[in-house]
């Protein structure tokens, strides 16, 4: 349904009286005025005015009076058929009654980087929960308004966040690596200063403050180092690392999830290595959407236990 659509929709409700559509589905349900007034605590003759409005909306009188009750028209029926779908969506969304069992949602914002090292985990964690969820990726420009705005569920960076309305928890660290495509004609499991300060390079062009912070390190342990290619994207530049005699610095496990697709080999050196964290953010008035909080708790712990994995093996 377009923008035109919808304001067309809501000039024609703006006619109708919603709270008609719930005493509706009371004397469909409940097949009598009376038991409809006592499930609503309004009165009788209320319900019967308000049927009566309804007759006076729709082309049909809606109920038939048959012995002691009333039998809906097939009007009604197919009626009842679309507002009890309308307020199951309704009552869906304002997530009233906190049921994970219904279909949701989870946004989250990061660089595409991030999404590949965290997506797959945190998929199968909503997976867990309930089947119906979607993820969804959007991508990340302003890490604070995106969360301020509620534009994301949750923000997922390099970069610290001081906002007293923002909560962080780390899921990973990581470690900024020298990276040469296999093969490579002048180097070959090693690289040394000398060679890192005269070899042509990639960089990643990034607004985030924590890769800012990473470049200016790596920038004081190789001045004037020769870049010949920029990208916003860390995996173009690992293409472009596999695909040239260019040398790379890009983070670790990136580079090792994607090594099978990109031949590369991660270089050792005596240049200190930079280290950074992923971590995940999200506004602390999550903790009242009982759902949400269910979805944060769920990925923390599955993050910690990875990562205890991983530090084991």
């Amino acid at each position: 349904m377009d923008d035109n659509d919808i304001s067309a929709s809501l000039n024609k409700l703006h006619n109708l009286d919603l709270n008609l559509l719930t005493v509706f589905e009371a004397v469909y349900l409940h097949k009598g005025i009376v038991h409809a007034a006592k499930a609503l605590n309004l009165t009788p003759s209320s319900v019967s005015q308000s049927i009566q409005k309804l007759r006076n909306t729709f082309p049909d009188p809606l109920f038939i009076r048959n012995g002691q009750g009333i039998s809906p028209t097939a009007y009604a029926i197919n009626l009842h058929q679309h507002i009890s779908q309308g307020l199951s969506s309704i009552l869906t969304g304002l997530d009233f009654t906190h049921d994970n069992d219904k279909s949701r949602v989870l946004t989250i914002s990061c660089y595409p980087y991030v999404a590949l090292q965290t997506f797959p985990l945190i998929l199968k964690e909503l997976m867990k929960i309930n089947s119906n969820y979607t993820l969804k990726h959007l991508p990340l420009s302003d890490p604070e308004d995106t969360l301020i705005q509620h534009r994301a569920d949750l923000v997922i960076d390099t970069s610290p966040l001081f906002n007293k309305s923002l909560k962080g928890i780390r899921l990973m660290s990581d470690t900024a690596v020298f990276v040469c495509r296999k093969n490579h004609p002048t180097l070959d499991k090693t690289i040394t200063l000398q060679q890192a300060l005269a070899m042509p390079q990639t960089t990643v062009v990034t607004n985030a403050s924590d890769l800012k912070r990473i470049q200016f390190e790596i920038s004081g342990f190789l001045p004037d180092r020769p870049i010949v290619f920029t990208s916003y994207n860390a995996i173009n530049s690992l293409s472009m690392v596999s695909n040239t005699d260019l040398l790379g610095i890009l983070p670790r496990k990136m580079v090792e999830l994607l090594q099978k697709s990109f031949p590369v080999d991660i270089l050792e050196s005596d240049i200190p290595a930079v280290s950074f964290d992923i971590i995940m953010y999200y506004n602390k008035t999550a903790k009242s959407d009982k759902t949400l909080s269910m979805i944060i708790d769920a990925i923390k712990l599955a993050f910690s236990q990875d990562e205890s994995l991983t530090s084991s093996g």
